[in-house]
């Protein structure tokens, strides 16, 4: 479970990129308004060496805060740019893009620019970038402009790739570069040794890769029509500098058309050439199902240098040349390591990513040990394809696997954190896709997630529920509700409320409770759905509303009868009316003849739990007002004296029994002078949690002026003498736990 922490300057980094306008300050330019405001970092002496710079670009950008504003936020005197990284900056135009101008840049990466073409990317360079940049990647960027005029395509300009002379790594993938595009750049670009043009359908020949026989290193041409033409094969020969070739394809993409006239890929014809690459180390092949083994035993058998060899979609990785301890690395199915690998090199391509995941999800069912390399590979790729619900099915599944059991314990919570989060977002974009949500609420479903790790959890309650809501299983209803019942406890009040005033959660929670009645079955739903009505309610008066007003009442008043005896399901049917009691003005709902007879049998239970929200009950019922006991057949007065009794019965239960978000509700039960039975019930309560986990409640009971009436009651000589008794034992614990004051 070791994973290293965050470095000093990784986690100040983070910081700054998450609170920008804490400390920065923007100021304006010029008085004109169209001119944006300027950052400023509040530290005049603040200065960022250029890696850390990169960094915050970089950070800013995952963050998906980059716009014009923040931008400026990169003055070279203070931010100084070396490198550029752009994924997430669709808010970023050429306004914000321009602060580039004045930095000294030697590598650009962008991808999807929407509101920037290529050209106007690169106008946003200074002259020092123009003449030294060495990478440039404008994956699935636009060449034509972002403005253009009304009825009139906006034209593709390449003029400004030709600028860049000292350009020695360009990635053009994705994108519609046309061929006499590709002949300019290699007929300008003098040092060209990398050049990707993967995916570019708009390429028709590659002849001009002649040009550039003598400086071309590396050349990617993953699924390009031009595989399959001949002369393709004869330019790719004469490259004779070739250290890494990709020349793989994804199976039956091409247009209807090309399917109907036959042709062959130029791969095997490669393979089986002797002078085909010589200084080949990296060769990829994927997708190549018209190679075969002979072919290939021939090449590596004139390649002993190969160190990698791409045999995604093909049979080729099944050969059992692979497969002992053959020293190349290789991508394909045939083995974890081969999967892993492929993960690793292809986590943007759509057509190999969901059988990867399978693959590995089928291999994953049997790991025994933690693979926490495995899972960081999976969430990007999620990240990345987050739209595609095969790739979000197949990785939730592989997620499951991976964090289950004991191998999930020696996962580091970081790594978790990620996992849920990116777990929570599938199942937000795949609402209905019934085996997604099992998956996500399998992995979510596990009390180390759930206790230890840190993670939006009002959210991940919401999504519960509604899957709760969209689903009639019972497998799903068990996860749901025990997921709940956690979470529940452990958000805000104002979160629980939101979520408990919808209506439509409320019913099917108290619908599977009204199941599991007339069935007169304890299962664990029963279990797990009452503690998280219970936690809903809990300081919840919206919520307590919502439950009384969906008649939850009348069918707990039916639990309490059909369950009777049960300790563990009447702890929690009067934990939940007990937090209906602490409301005032819905305490005349529960004071009815036939739910205080229950009270009164109830608060003589030999279980302590059952006694004490019972107790706890009549200790709020007792203090509403005088109209609400106005039924000749209530007698508050008698329940007052069965209080009083019982709590005095009471032997403090050697575990914390009850948990408290807060002790407020106490103060009126305190202060009620002329019912000590109430007070004597409330003391009794803090004195139990106070001894029981004083590190937690002695500092809320402080910080909430509990501590303050207590003192008071211990020092007023008409108190109950049990109560003083009580309260003095409540002081001192505080005092114990070191919140000392003068009685």
């Amino acid at each position: 479970m070791v994973d290293c922490p965050g470095s000093l300057q990784h986690l100040v980094v983070e910081y700054v990129a998450s609170h920008v306008k804490d400390v920065c300050t923007p100021h304006s330019h010029s008085p004109t308004p169209d001119d944006t405001h300027k950052l400023y970092f509040r530290d005049s002496n603040a200065f960022f060496h250029q890696k850390v710079a990169n960094l915050l670009l970089l950070t800013l950008d995952r963050k998906g805060l980059l716009n014009d504003l923040n931008m400026t936020l990169f003055d070279p005197v203070a931010v100084r740019l070396s490198q550029v990284n752009l994924h997430n900056a669709d808010n970023v135009t050429c306004k914000g893009l321009k602060e580039l101008r004045s930095h000294q840049i030697q590598a650009v990466e962008v991808k999807n620019l929407s509101k920037v073409s290529v050209d106007e990317l690169i106008s946003c360079f200074g002259e020092w970038t123009l003449n030294n940049i060495r990478e440039l990647s404008v994956s699935g960027s636009s060449f034509s402009s972002s403005h253009p005029h009304k009825g009139i395509p906006a034209p593709r300009l390449y003029v400004g790739l030709s600028k860049l002379r000292n350009l020695h790594v360009l990635n053009v993938s994705g994108t519609k570069l046309a061929s006499h595009a590709l002949l300019n750049l290699c007929t300008d670009l003098n040092h060209l040794s990398s050049l990707d043009i993967s995916n570019c359908s708009e390429v028709e020949s590659v002849e001009c890769l002649r040009v550039r026989a003598n400086t071309l290193r590396s050349l990617n041409m993953y699924n390009l029509k031009v595989l399959r033409v001949n002369q393709t094969g004869d330019v790719l020969r004469e490259l004779k500098e070739l250290v890494h070739l990709d020349v793989s394809e994804n199976k039956g993409t091409f247009d209807v058309l090309a399917r109907l006239i036959p042709s062959c890929s130029v791969v095997p014809g490669l393979l089986r050439d002797p002078a085909f690459g010589p200084k080949l180390r990296s060769l990829d092949i994927s997708g190549q199902d018209q190679s075969q083994p002979d072919d290939l035993h021939f090449f590596l058998k004139g390649h002993p240098r190969l160190e990698f060899l791409g045999l995604m979609l093909t049979s080729l990785c099944l050969d059992t040349v692979f497969l002992d301890g053959f020293n190349i690395t290789v991508t394909g199915v045939a083995r974890a390591d081969q999967l892993v690998e492929a993960l690793r090199r292809y986590p943007t391509r759509i057509e190999y990513v969901p059988k990867i995941l399978y693959k590995i999800f089928v291999l994953t069912t049997h790991f025994e040990t933690p693979r926490p390399d495995v899972i960081k590979l999976i969430l990007p790729v999620m990240n990345t394809h987050s739209t595609q619900s095969p790739i979000q099915l197949a990785g939730t599944a592989c997620l499951y696997n991976l964090t289950k059991g004991h191998v999930g314990e020696q996962i580091h919570p970081h790594i978790l954190r990620d996992m849920v989060h990116t777990t929570l977002t599938a199942m937000n974009n795949f609402p209905d896709h019934a085996q997604l949500q099992k998956n996500g609420l399998l992995t979510l479903c596990c009390d180390r997630i759930l206790h230890e790790v840190s993670f939006d959890k009002y959210r991940c309650a919401g999504l519960v529920l509604d899957c709760l809501l969209t689903f009639n299983d019972p497998s799903t209803d068990r996860m749901a509700v025990a997921i709940c019942s956690i979470i529940a406890a452990k958000i805000s009040t104002a979160q629980t409320t939101l979520l408990g005033a919808r209506n439509e959660y409320m019913q099917k929670l108290l619908t599977l409770v009204k199941r599991r009645m007339e069935e007169k079955m304890v299962d664990m739903t029963l279990k797990f759905t009452l503690s998280a009505l219970w936690n809903l309610t809990d300081e919840s008066p919206v919520t307590c509303e919502v439950f009384l007003k969906e008649n939850g009442l009348e069918l707990f008043q039916q639990l309490l009868q059909v369950f009777a005896k049960d300790a563990a399901v009447e702890t929690k049917v009067l934990g939940l009316l007990n937090n209906i009691a602490e409301v005032s003005p819905l305490r005349g709902a529960l004071i009815n003849k036939n739910f205080l007879c229950q009270l009164e049998l109830l608060l003589w239970s030999p279980n302590v739990d059952v006694s004490y929200f019972a107790a706890g009950i009549v200790a709020h019922l007792a203090c509403a007002s005088k109209d609400s006991w106005k039924d000749p057949n209530t007698a508050r007065e008698n329940l007052l004296e069965e209080l009083g009794k019982v709590v005095i019965s009471w032997e403090q239960p050697k575990e914390e029994m009850v948990a408290y978000r807060s002790f407020q509700p106490f103060i009126p039960l305190l202060s009620a002078l002329n019912m000590y039975q109430v007070q004597l019930w409330a003391v009794w309560a803090l004195h139990h949690v106070t001894t029981k986990n004083s590190k937690r409640y002695c500092h809320m009971l402080v910080k909430e002026g509990v501590d303050d009436v207590l003192r008071k009651l211990v020092t007023l000589p008409d108190s109950n003498a049990s109560v003083r008794d009580l309260a003095r034992r409540v002081v001192e614990v505080l005092q114990e736990n070191g919140f000392i004051k003068n009685l």
